[in-house]
């Protein structure tokens, strides 16, 4: 399947998804924790997001707080939104407890307000984190939990008491965007930080075996650009500052997407290197789906990129999951040989 009809199956199951969700309650939405960091996967979903609300809810007021810039001091800013909308990813549970402690904070001290959780995978280590998060989840008057994936999907349906949904991660929701051309056999986008997994050096050994032209990164490098800065001061002031805020919500989210924007072109300007991606980044292999780039993904340390797989992408898309090296060596000999 091609990734235009890719994203427009998806795009569309999440539309039937979200708008009805929305409805009568979307004059004011307050984004929970949108990412002020440079993971080009938390970007895209962002940008998904607010592609999403541009197009379907373009009267609505935005407004965001996250876990740079939320205090205290934010609540009453917070509660004048009419409906609460928290990002969504990979975080739903203590693998990164900072946003987890955020998702936390706006179902205890908003139990009032409508919630809805973006799409998630979910994931927790400690049965004491679990049994809080379910508390919170059954103390609050209209949570909605939408899951990414249908291990999550039933997880979350065995050990929490709320409206849970399962809805195409919201990346599927960005506007379409397109690859460059590629410099090199195989691009390997492969984790730096503390879900990695996967034997990288077996990999690159493995690859150089078959005898690829293989480059290798990570997506996290942020140098410092006018939209970074911009988001940075923004950042600041809306911490110290909550009341300015208030009334320039927009002009905070436009800065929020702008840097959103040029991380995605980043991913993208990495991914597009090889006529074949190589990753264990769950969003590495999505946006390489949706740049019509045949890609092979190895699982991460909770499973996530199994999970979307298996729910999403297999069989829409032109990518692999693969268990160790050597097999993804055995496949590429035959597929570059071919070339």
């Amino acid at each position: 399947m091609a990734a235009t009809q890719l994203r427009g199956e998806l795009s569309a199951k999440i539309e039937a998804i979200l708008n009805p969700l929305l409805a009568g309650r979307n004059e004011h939405i307050c984004i929970i924790d949108p990412p002020g960091h440079p993971n080009v996967g938390d970007c895209a979903i962002l940008l998904g997001e607010l592609d999403f609300f541009a197009q379907h809810h373009s009267g609505s007021r935005l407004s965001y707080f996250d876990v740079d810039t939320y205090t205290a001091d934010a609540d009453k800013y917070i509660d004048q939104a009419s409906i609460l909308v928290i990002h969504g990813g990979g975080n739903f549970g203590d693998i990164w407890p900072h946003h987890h402690r955020m998702r936390s904070m706006a179902l205890e001290r908003f139990r009032h307000k409508p919630i809805i959780q973006m799409p998630q995978s979910i994931s927790f280590d400690s049965d004491e984190e679990l049994k809080r998060t379910a508390d919170l989840i059954k103390a609050h008057s209209d949570f909605t939990l939408l899951v990414r994936d249908t291990r999550s999907q039933a997880f979350a349906e065995q050990h929490f008491e709320c409206r849970v949904i399962l809805c195409p991660d919201m990346a599927f929701a960005m506007r379409p965007i397109k690859r460059k051309a590629p410099s090199t056999d195989i691009f390997c986008l492969l984790r730096t930080d503390k879900e990695a997994v996967a034997d990288h050096a077996a990999i690159e050994q493995a690859l150089r075996g078959a005898g690829a032209r293989i480059e290798v990164g990570d997506w996290l490098e942020n140098p410092p650009t006018l939209t970074s800065q911009l988001d940075y001061r923004l950042k600041r002031m809306a911490r110290f500052h909550p009341e300015r805020m208030a009334p320039f919500g927009k002009q905070f989210v436009w800065a929020r997407q702008a840097y959103a924007r040029s991380r995605l072109n980043y991913g993208v300007e990495l991914l597009s290197r090889g006529r074949i991606v190589v990753t264990d980044r769950l969003h590495a292999h999505v946006l390489s789906s949706l740049l019509d780039i045949p890609n092979y993904a190895f699982d991460s340390y909770d499973g996530k990129i199994s999970a979307l797989y298996e729910t999403w992408t297999k069989g829409r898309a032109e990518a692999t999951l693969v268990a160790s090296p050597a097999e993804l060596a055995e496949i590429l000999q035959s597929r570059l040989k071919a070339a």
